[in-house]
């Protein structure tokens, strides 16, 4: 046993920290099993170029934005009505340092020319031929999952080395498998937050000694708080007799998820070695998913802007951004606008996060459109049915119901469709929708009158109409001080009870009556009356209405 431990040891000391090549070369991408069937054309010379990221290409003028040392992928799409952008491809891209450009076969790019070619091979970059029923999403994954690792092969010789030292061995365990690997090897609760501090996975070693912990339980709101507030990595702290460890793990530079660790006793070296050392691998695998994840996110959003603002695409866009998705199932598509209520000093990019940390731990990341507009996430989903849209947005709901005392949200659901290509439909009305939802959920179903005056929101009817009694009362409080908007509002929200909405407006209920005799007066419409109640109410679904651009 001597022998073999020193000889790990020496291992260790053999193992060098030349492992960080940051890139591939051409052939080395072209030997991966997912590039199998991917034909080289010309620029043979080029094999040894050194691949540091893969680009999808669909914009013409996308190549002026690279850096160099990118493998490019296109079907050509981006140069249908752009000869000229076509005929200089290869020229720029060499003037840009590309590595390797990647054509999809029988697609929109046509003939590849011999000037191509001849220039590829001038240039000493690979052109290559893709197959047409490539899947761009097995291809980037393999791509990056290759350079994930040979960027981190030091770290990942070493761990190989401290898995026998420890006799543990976590290799081809999901994050799942690795966290109960460190709940038994060290005798603790272990449990796995995202950065959002949403529970994605752990492990109970005694669920009846776990009882007499529950004080420290991340089951428990105030001690989610708790946890909140520790900035740094903490080990063995004393709480309520017993102990916790949290460990940040970091990708990057930020905190991406956390460890937490319960136990009645304190954990020896041992076990912090362990845990330090399947957090490394968690880190690993996190960075992975993330640096693929951000990846299918970009290509995810520039789908759906290109849906939103092109007039026409052609049947196999949509078809292809279906495959992407693997929504090859029967079903409907639905579209929902989430609209945060921030405070002006909040930060958006941080409550996004926390949005789509919620999507997440419902729904495969991979698997919904999104994009993000201002203070509104707009998401589209496809369900079997409409049992399975209520069930997604009552586990969305409670998801972000943890957070409600830093912000709240609004959601508008638009109808279903059955053809993606009817995306700019789902985008308008669940954006109608969350104008008219009050931190709940709102279908466009159930907007009445409304949806039918949609269309006409920019008549002068309509224009003059909400002039005539909304816009008037608008002018008055601005001009005098007073607040004639919240009190109509307030009479219509509870039901012109007047006690009730003289209680919520902090009024007598004699003030209340004078403030309705003044919105008459104003408007010509008596809040008193069926006729006029309903002339008020549709202004002020029209100011809503007008919002929308």
């Amino acid at each position: 046993m001597s022998d073999y431990i020193q000889n790990l040891i020496n291992d260790m000391k053999r193992v060098k920290s030349d492992y960080g090549e940051e890139s591939l070369s051409v052939k080395e991408v072209l030997n991966l099993p997912a590039f199998k069937g991917y034909k080289l054309l010309a620029g043979g010379e080029g094999l040894e170029k050194r691949c540091k990221h893969i680009i999808i290409l669909e914009t013409p003028t996308g190549i002026d934005w690279l850096e160099g040392g990118e493998f490019l992928l296109t079907t050509g799409y981006a140069f249908i009505y752009n000869e000229e952008y076509k005929e200089r491809m290869m020229i720029d891209a060499n003037a840009k340092g590309v590595s390797a450009i990647g054509i999809k076969k029988n697609r929109y790019f046509g003939n590849i020319s011999n000037k191509l070619i001849a220039e590829a091979n001038e240039f000493k970059i690979p052109l290559i031929e893709i197959p047409y029923d490539v899947v761009y999403t097995s291809t980037i994954s393999s791509f990056y999952d290759m350079l994930f690792y040979r960027k981190n092969e030091y770290i990942l010789k070493l761990n190989d080395i401290y898995e026998k030292l420890i006799n543990l061995s976590f290799e081809n365990k999901n994050i799942d498998g690795i966290i109960y690997s460190l709940s038994n090897l060290s005798n603790s609760n272990v449990f796995l937050f995202d950065d959002s501090y949403n529970l994605m996975c752990y492990n109970i070693i005694n669920p009846e000694k776990y009882d007499r912990l529950s004080i420290i339980s991340p089951f428990n709101k105030m001690n989610i708080n708790m946890i909140k507030q520790i900035e740094n990595s903490v080990f063995n702290a004393e709480i309520h007799n017993s102990f916790i460890s949290l460990y940040p793990i970091i990708v990057k530079g930020k905190n991406v998820a956390y460890v937490y660790i319960t136990n009645e006793m304190k954990l020896d070296k041992l076990a912090k070695r362990t845990i330090e050392y399947g957090i490394s691998i968690i880190s690993m695998k996190l960075e992975t998913e993330r640096t693929t994840s951000i990846l299918k996110s970009r290509v995810n959003k520039a789908s759906v802007e290109i849906m939103l603002n092109s007039n026409e695409l052609p049947d196999e866009f949509y078809k292809n951004v279906e495959l992407n998705l693997n929504w090859d199932e029967e079903g409907l598509l639905y579209g929902i606008c989430i609209k945060l209520n921030l405070k002006e000093d909040e930060d958006i990019d941080e409550h996004q996060s926390i949005i789509y940390n919620c999507l997440n731990s419902i729904i495969d990341k991979n698997n919904y459109l999104s994009t993000v507009n201002n203070d509104e996430i707009f998401i589209v989903i496809k369900c079997k049915s409409s049992d399975l849209i209520d069930d997604f947005l009552s586990r969305l709901v409670e998801q972000i119901k943890i957070y409600e005392d830093i912000f709240k949200e609004s959601i508008g659901v638009a109808r279903p469709y059955k053809e993606l290509k009817d995306i700019k439909k789902l985008y308008e009305e669940a954006s109608l929708a969350v104008l008219f939802s009050d931190n709940d959920i709102i279908f466009y179903n159930s907007l009445d009158t409304i949806k039918l005056l949609y269309p006409l929101k920019n008549s002068s009817e309509i224009q003059k109409y909400y002039k005539g009694t909304i816009k008037s009362l608008e002018k008055y409080d601005k001009k005098c001080g007073t607040n004639l908007m919240e009190t109509l509002e307030t009479y219509f929200k509870y039901n012109f009870k007047k006690s009730l909405v003289a209680d919520k407006l902090y009024i007598h209920v004699e003030t209340l009556r004078y403030r309705l005799n003044r919105i008459e007066e104003i408007t010509g419409y008596s809040p008193d009356d069926s006729e006029g109640l309903f002339a008020l109410q549709m202004g002020l679904k029209l100011k809503k209405l007008i919002k929308i651009k």
